[in-house]
């Protein structure tokens, strides 16, 4: 039967090489081969498989394409070069040629940005170690937490602008200046090393040593004594009797004058540094007279109570020594020893350390 190129024709070759059936019905496969200029043997092979003949194939392959092939590429080159040539032409800067011999150096468009001026660096180093100090001292003064945490970003901030004045000394020729600088790095160290142990001890009770002292050896001292006291005067009531009252009298007036003792002292210790004078209960006179009471009625106690006399002796003169050490405390300068840190490591340290600036500022770096 002679082919024709008709609608169901198409529909049986398709179905017998398992492509899908033809959706656009309304041309035929001549139209759409002849439309679309489908003229290689591949196209016709695969889908007219009738129209080629069974020939073999060639046994050297050729080399060079057609002239209708070269067309073709030309075609699409051609657009693909003229983009290629208006970008290089783009990124040259103005007034600059390409040559065979001169290799096109295209600069990054997000390189490292300029040095900081020297000038710069160092004013922002003098205001940040300006900046530094008053934030830790205003910390010193009242503790908040919002002047710590500002501290730490000036210091932050003091370090980085240290490095960028040593990046800068590299094009120094003063070398009063270079070894100033060795020296100001030095000096900013042990600085930053001081400012930490204070910042460290302002908020804890190793800010206050006769605060520290006070809680940790003289509160458990003298709460012992209390204990011991309640002991020994149970022990005298339960011998006593009306008509003879004994050593209970006086005994129970020393038990009072030692619960007098820990409220005036806790009152003295934790006071501000402007409080007054250390309290009368804690007077040398004061323990004298405590320690004969006790002898007295050691005798006159009963025996098992007498071991326990002898502890309050021994509790009384351990309170009256640290107290007395608390009492040097508040009338030196190491009562506040964040506040003593500050003024006599932080301070002359930061002194030395703007002087230096200072020089570099008037003569120039």
């Amino acid at each position: 039967m002679p082919f024709s190129a008709t609608r169901d024709t198409e529909n049986y070759w398709r179905t017998r090489y398992g492509l899908p059936p033809e959706a656009d019905n309304d041309k035929t496969l001549t139209d759409r081969v002849l439309g679309e200029q489908i003229f290689s043997e591949k196209v016709l092979r695969d889908v007219i498989p009738q129209t080629v003949s069974r020939r073999k194939k060639p046994l050297f392959l050729n080399v060079f394409p057609s002239p209708r092939r070269w067309s073709r590429r030309l075609w699409v080159m051609l657009p693909v070069a003229g983009v290629a040539g208006v970008a290089l032409v783009t990124l040259l800067p103005a007034g600059q040629t390409v040559t065979p011999s001169q290799p096109v150096r295209v600069e990054l468009v997000n390189g490292p940005a300029p040095a900081q001026n020297v000038d710069a660096a160092l004013q922002r180093f003098l205001a940040e170690h300006e900046a530094s100090l008053v934030a830790l001292r205003g910390y010193l003064l009242t503790r908040g937490e919002g002047f710590r945490t500002e501290w730490l970003e000036s210091t932050a901030r003091l370090q980085a602008a240290m490095m960028a004045l040593e990046a800068h000394s590299d094009n120094w020729t003063d070398g009063q200046q270079l070894v100033e600088l060795v020296e100001a790095k030095r000096i900013l160290a042990e600085l930053l090393k001081e400012t930490r142990a204070v910042a460290a001890i302002a908020g804890t009770v190793n800010r206050y040593p006769g605060q520290q002292l006070f809680l940790e050896d003289i509160q458990p001292a003298l709460a012992e004594a209390q204990t011991l006291c309640a002991d020994v005067l149970n022990a005298m009531l339960a011998i006593s009797s009306p008509e003879s009252v004994g050593p209970v009298g006086p005994f129970a007036a020393f038990r009072g004058d030692m619960e007098a003792l820990r409220e005036e002292a806790a009152r003295y210790v934790m006071a501000p540094v402007t409080a007054e004078h250390a309290p009368v209960t804690a007077s040398t006179e004061s323990f004298e007279k405590r320690r004969a009471m006790l002898a007295a009625v050691r005798d006159e106690a009963p025996v098992e109570t007498r071991p326990k006399i002898d502890r309050l002796i021994v509790l009384m003169d351990y309170t009256q020594e640290k107290l007395n050490r608390i009492f040097a405390l508040r009338a030196g300068e190491r009562w506040d020893y964040a506040d003593f840190a500050f003024r006599t490591r932080v301070a002359p340290l930061a002194e030395r350390l703007t002087n230096i600036a200072a020089r570099w500022n008037r003569s120039g770096v």
